[in-house]
């Protein structure tokens, strides 16, 4: 048996724990949530403005800013509009339009196996997705996952997080808000770059290749590899 030196385990979301269409998903949310800003903008400006936004919420790097006042800093500022004028819209899109969205994330039956184990040896268990989604968003997704929010210690939104992936600083932020140091976090994920950026923050990293999005040049490098299935074993080697 491997000793499991870890105290906390941090999880990817999309294309981890559920199976989703990313490029597909990402378009037909982009379009339904320009069709509730018609009135404002045209949906092609709405567009260049939402990822203007989302760029500069990513890049941003002031502790002292948080995901969601960076974004919406960007883009009421493109858009000309103040923020509480949009909030109605914006609770309103992802109340009733974003669970419709559903039909592109499919559940992993490993998943399930993945957290319940966490949870079986008491380590602390981090929803490390990437924060650039307010937390209704998040948890439906999570839904999508046919996983419940309350099995996680700690789940990451624009809304609780100052840094989004690939900044080292995000990893740096959730051991902090853990409590526990970077050295017995370990994190898994299918992203080559925005996961196992983690590695730089101090963490050990854990490859899950069912679905990988590798946009590394060359090989990636991460401590161990395999499927979700795999980690699944893995952690069970206590």
């Amino acid at each position: 048996m491997t000793e499991l030196k870890y105290e906390a385990i941090l999880l990817d979301l999309d294309g981890t724990l559920i199976d989703i269409d990313l490029d597909k998903f990402i378009s037909a949310y982009v379009a339904a949530l320009a069709g509730r800003f018609a009135d404002y903008i045209d949906k092609m400006a709405f567009a260049d403005h939402l990822f203007a936004a989302t760029t500069a919420m990513v890049k941003n790097n002031d502790p002292g800013l948080k995901n969601r006042d960076a974004f919406y800093k960007e883009f009421c500022g493109r858009i000309g509009i103040e923020l509480e004028e949009i909030e109605p819209i914006i609770t309103h899109f992802y109340r009733n339009d974003f669970p419709r969205l559903r039909r592109f994330g499919r559940p992993l039956t490993a998943a399930k196996t993945v957290v319940k184990t966490i949870r079986n040896r008491k380590l602390s268990l981090v929803l490390a997705t990437n924060a650039i989604f307010p937390p209704e968003a998040v948890y439906q997704r999570v839904l999508w996952a046919d996983l419940s929010i309350d099995l996680f210690d700690l789940v990451t939104t624009m809304d609780n997080m100052h840094f989004c992936k690939p900044n080292q600083n995000y990893y740096l932020e959730i051991a902090e808000k853990i409590g526990i140091h970077p050295e017995k976090c370990l994190m898994a994920g299918n992203d080559t770059i925005e996961d196992l950026v983690a590695s730089e923050a101090g963490m050990d990293t854990f490859l899950v290749d069912d679905y990988i999005l590798n946009r590394s040049d060359g090989e990636p490098v991460s401590d161990y590899r395999g499927s979700l299935d795999d980690l699944a074993r893995f952690l069970k080697h206590i």
